[in-house]
């Protein structure tokens, strides 16, 4: 669990793929998450997918509450790992898991004390409302765990290694696979607990995976070592940590809200098409995990090349991962708009919700390609340090352009939801417009890290 893929010195094209890869698989591995509670969640209804998918949203924005301080400490250990400073990388590693434990049990208090008023600021209806408490109850005893090991992911990461936080997410995923049927259905001696059988396996499975990390990362299984015995906050990096990570985590607060939003529109259209926007997400969060993936590495090359000094493959990163990921866009787009069916017939069969399914399917996998250049180019200019650079282009996209397009075809112009998914995909080509026009100015590649 040591590999590390050499982003300093190696080929573009193939490092690029070589640490992408187990990444995407990590990714994807961490969506089966999702995927199994729907799977099992769907043999409950319509009703019980629609509550996962609304509770997930919660999920999405609390996680961002807290990551930024995981997203801080990866750019600048990456930096210091390109300059060679190892130890200087380690402390700051240290400060970063504790910083965001503490946070991260704080989110949980705040969510509990929060949790009845939740699904009416979501405008969700009322069965789906009694399911997603019943969900959330249980899911975020996990919540602490899964942002600690999100923090030490994001910090092996930064030093070239993907493959160890594949190999956890692989082994809780399994966990949560296994045990989730007998809390869900309470087969043998478990109680039947539906819902939240569901969210209790998925906390377990969190728990468990963040015991090995944190054991990994302190006895030396892994590149970065912490050092917890003689630790003091060192606020001065805190503070740069979170000047950082702030405004990632507000790009990723962004994400959330947008989305969010958007179930609160299409909730007005019912239950079916409530029901098919979490399954088409879905779908296309799964197709977006190599992007994802891509982004990473195209933010960790950034970071150490301009550490290493070498601002010439900074930039020959950020054209492979365009040509690589539209190439990808395209091919999976078409895969999507010929077969997405039979991906909705898995979780329903109720001919409605199999149609808004379809039509979402086959209106926003023409913005595939689009959404990939975008974020592998916003991911460049963040893994600079520009991070509040990054934020503005992700933000004003989603908030300020594709939100309202989201909110007008739908209802000023009568679209319906056939409106809210075209919105979608104007969105994503105004996005990567925007992002392609600030990566080529170059202001962002002389921030300071």
């Amino acid at each position: 669990m040591t590999h590390k893929t050499d982003l300093i010195n190696g080929p573009i094209d193939s490092s690029l793929r070589l640490f992408s890869v187990p990444l995407a698989f990590s990714f994807l591995v961490n969506m089966v998450y999702s995927l199994i509670d729907r799977f099992y969640a769907s043999r409950l209804g319509d009703t019980a997918i629609a509550a996962i998918g609304s509770s997930d949203q919660v999920s999405f924005f609390l996680f961002t509450m807290g990551s930024g301080l995981a997203v801080g400490t990866g750019i600048i250990v990456s930096r210091r790992f390109g300059e060679g400073a190892i130890s200087e990388a380690n402390t700051i590693a240290t400060q970063g898991v504790v910083g965001i434990t503490c946070v991260a049990l704080l989110v949980t208090a705040i969510v509990y004390a929060l949790m009845p008023h939740i699904p009416g600021l979501m405008n969700m209806p009322g069965d789906v409302a009694v399911h997603a408490l019943a969900y959330m109850g249980t899911l975020y005893l996990g919540f602490a765990a899964n942002l600690v090991s999100f923090q030490i992911f994001t910090i092996v990461r930064s030093t070239g290694n993907s493959v160890f936080p594949m190999v956890v997410l692989i082994s809780t995923t399994i966990l949560n696979a296994a045990i989730a049927p007998f809390l869900i259905f309470g087969f043998g001696p478990f109680p039947r607990m539906e819902l939240a059988g569901a969210g209790l396996a998925t906390a377990i499975a969190q728990i468990c995976g963040a015991s090995f990390a944190v054991w990994s990362v302190t006895a030396g299984k892994v590149t970065i070592r912490l050092s917890l015995r003689n630790y003091r906050p060192d606020f001065t990096l805190l503070k740069s940590v979170a000047r950082l990570g702030l405004p990632s985590a507000i790009q990723m607060l962004a994400v959330s809200v947008n989305r969010g939003i958007i179930f609160v529109i299409v909730g007005g259209f019912g239950t079916s098409v409530t029901a098919a926007y979490t399954l088409g997400l879905n779908l296309d969060m799964m197709v977006f995990m190599s992007v994802f993936a891509i982004g990473v590495a195209v933010e960790v090359a950034t970071g150490q090349n301009l550490g290493a000094g070498k601002p010439e493959r900074v930039a020959a990163f950020h054209t492979s991962a365009m040509k690589q990921t539209t190439t990808l866009m395209l091919t999976l787009g078409l895969l999507v708009w010929l077969f997405g069916e039979w991906f909705a017939r898995l979780y329903t069969h109720t001919p409605e919700t199999v149609t808004e399914v379809l039509r979402y399917q086959r209106s926003t996998s023409l913005g595939y390609a689009a959404f990939a250049i975008g974020l592998v180019t916003v991911r460049s200019i963040s893994g600079a340090g520009a991070a509040y650079t990054s934020m503005l282009v992700t933000v004003g996209s989603l908030l300020f352009m594709q939100l309202p397009l989201c909110y007008v075809l739908s209802h000023q112009a009568g679209l319906g939801s056939k409106g809210v998914w075209m919105g979608l995909v104007m969105g994503n080509f105004i996005f990567a417009g925007i992002a392609l026009v600030v990566h080529r100015k170059g202001s962002w590649r002389s921030a300071r890290v």
